[in-house]
Formats: C-alpha cells, sequence, structure tokens
C-alpha cells in the first residue's frame, strides 16, 4: 500500500497518479465487505458498505447482479459488468473521473460491483455545474457518446468536497445499437477538443485484440457491443465533432435529474 493511501482524503478526490488508483483497486478488490444499508430511490438494489483492509476502513458502493431489474434490451444481470467496462474505459483514456470499480464474487449478496465511494455535495448536479464546469462536461459528453449511455441524468453528476467533477451509474452503457440518452447536448457540433481525440486515437489502437484493454473488456461486453464500441470511436474520429440528439429515440433521460 502507497503511504498516499493513508490520506483521509484518498477515497473522495481525484486520482494524482496510476499508483494510487491502482491501490485503490487492490482495497477494493481485497478489503472485507459489510453492507450498511440501502441507497434511496435507485432503480436497482444498491448498498453502501464498509470495505476494511489491513489498517483502512472506507466506505463503498455496492450492486448486486442479484439485484438488477431487468431491462428488455440489456442482457439480465449484465449491468454491474457495463459499469466495471465504464471504469476500465475512463482509466485508459484518464477521463472523466469515474469511481474506481470492480467485481467481486465474494460480496455479501454475490457477484456485483463494488465502487469507491464519492462523498459529494448533495445539491450539486450537472445543472447546477454545467456553467462552471465547462471543461469536465466537455470530457462526460465525449465519453458517453462513446460508451452510448443511455441515462446520462443530471443527479449522475456529482462534486466532491474538494471540488472534483465525477460521473457515476454506467449500468445501462455500451450497447449495439444507438441509444444515447443524456441531459448534455451544450455542445451540439462543437469540434472536439485536440487533447481529447489525442486519447482518443490511443483508444483505438488499445482496442485492438490481445491488447491489455481489450483483453480486460472482453469479459465485460459481448463481441457485438465490443464492435459497435470501435465503430463509435471511428466515428468520433471521423467527424471530431459533439453528435446531435437521435432522431429516432428520445434523447433526454426521465427524470432529468
Amino acid at each position: 500500500m502507497s503511504d498516499s493511501f493513508d490520506d483521509k482524503k484518498f477515497l473522495i478526490g481525484a486520482f494524482r497518479s496510476r499508483a494510487e488508483r491502482d491501490a485503490l483497486r487492490e482495497f477494493l478488490t481485497r478489503g472485507e465487505i459489510a453492507l450498511e444499508g440501502m441507497v434511496p430511490w435507485s432503480s436497482n438494489y444498491t448498498y453502501l458498505v464498509r470495505i476494511q483492509w489491513k489498517e483502512q476502513e472506507e466506505y463503498g458502493i455496492y450492486k448486486p447482479q442479484c439485484g438488477e431489474r431487468p431491462l428488455w434490451d440489456f442482457e439480465t444481470g449484465s449491468l454491474c459488468k457495463r459499469e466495471v467496462a465504464a471504469y476500465e474505459l475512463s482509466a485508459f483514456l484518464n477521463f472523466p473521473n469515474v469511481p474506481v470499480t470492480v467485481m467481486r464474487a465474494d460480496a455479501p449478496q454475490g457477484l456485483g460491483m463494488v465502487q469507491q465511494f464519492i462523498e459529494h455535495k448533495r445539491r450539486e448536479n450537472f445543472f447546477t455545474l454545467r456553467d462552471k464546469c465547462r471543461d469536465e462536461m466537455q470530457r462526460i459528453a465525449v465519453f458517453d457518446a462513446l460508451i452510448n449511455n443511455t441515462d446520462r441524468k443530471g443527479g449522475h453528476i456529482l462534486l466532491d468536497q474538494n471540488g472534483t467533477v465525477w460521473a457515476i451509474d454506467h449500468g445501462v452503457t455500451f450497447h449495439e445499437d444507438p441509444k444515447l440518452r443524456t441531459v448534455i447536448w451544450d455542445f451540439i457540433d462543437d469540434p472536439i477538443p485536440e487533447l481529447l481525440l489525442n486519447q482518443l486515437e490511443a483508444l483505438r489502437a488499445a482496442l485492438k485484440p490481445n491488447e491489455p484493454l481489450r483483453t480486460t473488456l472482453e469479459p465485460l461486453l459481448s463481441r457485438a457491443e465490443l464492435r459497435a464500441l470501435t465503430l463509435r470511436l471511428n466515428q468520433l474520429l471521423k467527424n471530431r465533432v459533439y453528435p446531435s440528439p437521435p432522431e429516432d429515440w428520445p434523447h433526454i433521460p426521465w427524470p432529468p435529474v
């Protein structure tokens, strides 16, 4: 465990290094999990948990596979895997800030995703942050287009106590059919910033067979979904602008917050 992991602010701040992210991944993967209670207003079973490993004890979020509500357009039991896939993609791109997320088979209610808990400001969301955190919203908008996020509500964007913006709730993502539904339509046809395009270009190589990221994603997503991910990536790199709302699909989630 790195020295920085002992800092009590570690779990609620943005990462200063890949080593910190790896240390937190180890903590979430190896720590003992105890249920604290249900998170209210969640469409699927979501628990606040206390995680302890060595002398470190912190809160986390646990979403068991058995608590997922069946959906007509997503494979039953796949939402927790999509949460992990979204984190892995964000970690490679280094945007946006998605809490570290791992799969655990030994959690209290069986297989599910366990995620870093973000101590956030309850009154802040996309609609309060959109103007003062424009750069972060640009990053999240690109990410959502890439992962085909079908449920980017305003409340899925958090501001932590240190002023860092986080994106959460990525269970209904990576569908092979176009289903982008989000509250972030502020950048329609605007050029995607060059820095983000450079990261997307690096991702193109990382999604080729036998590359480490591709190997990580393969147990989490179907072959068709991985092909669709590559197609969306290539389209973003070709057009180099933010997409427009779909004409044949409701493009704003309900409720929007």
